[in-house]
């Protein structure tokens, strides 16, 4: 194998310095101020600027700061948020590729987001079939990790659908099994989806029309943020969807875009059930909020505004969806805005003109509809505009090759395909025995011992009590656990306790300590009590599910079912 290598990298160097002789192109980045073309840039730049995320993101790609895998992934990101049905078919292309990478099959956690996209895509289409279909399998894969509240998250959406596929007795009974599961406190991440069963809800009684049946459930939205204010303390930190932790603006921003969207609810319903006053009352809760200044609110307001014959704000926002449509006014957001235009023009004694936009919003209703059955032809285009941009830089680095250049390519590539061929024979043994290993080391691993040299020492005592309280107390079983609590126990201040780690615990902070001492306990309850499943095991030291399978690969290497598998 140690041949073939070297042999594999002497060709490499060949090919790489014969294709340097004669290569004279210059590849010509845009400029695009002093960004740097890095993961980050992109997806900070896409929910504002797509196009110019688009840019960063091909700049990259070129530069070689993001993988070709995380390229897809980002782009798929973007085009699933866009207007542009095209792209959003571009993305759900891009997501069922990204579904066979291995980077993608053998990491459940690339699964759900890449499953993600596939189901807002879908429901942006409204696509309910796929809708339905991306929506089970994120389910599936959620229970299968045990991610309860991601499972009852996704559950939600799985009702909503069922809800616009005719079944709704079951939709709503999904919906409310959901939101029975998920209302309770203690957890942001189980707030967070809460918040979005209710809203799923939302969306499928607006769509029967029941209105009244709105108002409690954005109250009850309410409620919870209010809860969560004032008792922040209560509430564990255990998203990853959500961190706060380290930005606290970040908190600000939820509560008040979570806010923004049930008064919008509100005016929405109390505009259809003509109580305009109440209305125009959570409509001046909306507009005044910070989430409200964004266009994604204006675009969220607009039927309201139209159902309060607030023509003239509806058409505005209308007036730049349909910018940002360009060309492609192919799709339902157009007939929206030709209907809504031709509503808001009768309206105004615009006879003449409504007539018109009727009549185009009636044609294009047909074409749109007439156009599910041509599908194949806009598979294909979606495929095309999927591979787009790759094919533009490939296109740029593309030379014209010598032909012994090429042989010599070839043949590398059938010696990388034998190497690859026996890597994947061994691969499975390697990994084995190298899982085993890791296995052993950390068994072999212990808790490094508070150091008594200086029993005397009042300050090694103090840590020492406090140590043994932790553990002895399962006090680290308490998800709410704060420095303050130890400090109020033992009378003394932050500073002292942050001084006591850094002497005693190596450095770590309060948090790091605690999480520290859960790992260790939850490595003796894997190792020790095989019954005992993952699920209960997080729960019994003071982890989420999710948080011990992070934290656990984080220190460990490997994750709690794969170090189970290997003992």
């Amino acid at each position: 194998m140690r041949q073939i290598v070297l042999f594999l990298i002497t060709c490499g160097a060949l090919l790489t310095f014969m294709g340097c002789g004669d290569d004279k192109s210059v590849r010509h980045l845009p400029h695009l101020d002093d960004t740097p073309y890095q993961a980050d840039s992109v997806l900070v730049t896409y929910a504002t600027q797509p196009e110019r995320a688009l840019a960063l993101l091909d700049s990259a790609l070129l530069l070689g700061n993001i993988s070709d895998y995380r390229g897809q992934f980002i782009r798929a990101k973007i085009y699933s948020k866009s207007l542009m049905e095209q792209r959003q078919d571009s993305a759900i292309i891009i997501c069922k590729a990204l579904l066979l990478h291995d980077s993608v099959r053998n990491e459940p956690s690339e699964q759900e987001g890449v499953l993600d996209m596939l189901i807002a895509a879908s429901r942006a289409k409204h696509d309910d079939e796929q809708y339905l279909r991306w929506a089970t399998k994120k389910a599936e894969l959620c229970q299968k990790q045990g991610e309860e509240t991601e499972q009852w998250r996704t559950e939600a959406d799985i009702g909503l659908v069922m809800t616009y596929l005719g079944q709704v007795d079951e939709g709503i009974a999904k919906l409310d099994e959901a939101i029975g599961h998920l209302d309770a406190a203690g957890s942001i991440d189980r707030m967070d989806a809460f918040i979005v069963a209710v809203k799923r809800k939302i969306n499928a009684l607006n769509d029967l029309e029941r209105y009244d049946e709105i108002i409690p459930l954005a109250q009850r939205i309410l409620d919870r943020l209010d809860h969560y204010e004032h008792h922040a303390k209560d509430y564990a930190e255990d998203s990853y969807r959500l961190s706060w932790s380290d930005s606290p603006s970040d908190r600000d921003r939820y509560l008040d875009f979570s806010r923004a969207q049930a008064w919008g609810f509100m005016a929405h319903a109390y505009a259809l059930m003509n109580e305009r006053e109440k209305a125009r009352e959570y409509l001046s809760l909306f507009d005044h909020s910070g989430y409200g200044q964004t266009f994604a609110a204006r675009r969220f307001i607009t039927s309201t505004q139209m159902a309060l014959g607030m023509y003239d704000e509806a058409l505005s926002t209308y007036n730049e969806i349909e910018h940002r449509l360009g060309a492609d006014t192919f799709n339902n957001n157009y007939t929206v805005i030709l209907r809504s235009r031709a509503i808001a023009a009768r309206a105004q004694g615009r006879i003449a003109e409504a007539y018109d936009y009727q009549t185009r919003y009636a044609a294009l209703s047909k074409m749109v509809s007439d156009s599910l059955h041509r599908s194949e032809a806009h598979d294909y285009a979606a495929r095309y505009h999927a591979q787009e941009q790759q094919l533009e830089i490939r296109e740029k680095e593309a030379e014209a090759e010598r032909s012994h250049i090429v042989s010599l390519a070839v043949a590398l590539v059938a010696l990388l395909a034998i190497a690859f061929a026996i890597y994947f024979f061994r691969q499975k043994r390697i990994v084995s025995e190298k899982n085993h290993a890791l296995v052993r080391m950390i068994n072999a691993m212990q808790p490094k011992p508070i150091d008594s040299s200086a029993v005397n020492d009042a300050d090694s005592e103090l840590f020492e009590h406090i140590d043994t309280a932790i553990r002895n107390e399962h006090l680290y079983a308490n998800v709410g656990l704060q420095r303050q609590d130890i400090c109020d126990r033992f009378n003394i201040s932050r500073h002292t306790l942050n001084d006591l780690l850094a002497e005693h615990a190596d450095g770590q902070s309060f948090p790091q300590y605690v999480n520290t001492i859960r790992l260790e306990k939850a490595l003796y309850l894997l190792r020790d009590e095989p019954a005992k499943t993952i699920s209960a095991i997080a729960t019994e030291v003071g982890f989420t599910p999710a948080n011990l399978r992070e934290q656990f690969k984080r220190k460990y290497g490997m994750t709690p079912v794969e170090y189970r598998q290997n003992l």
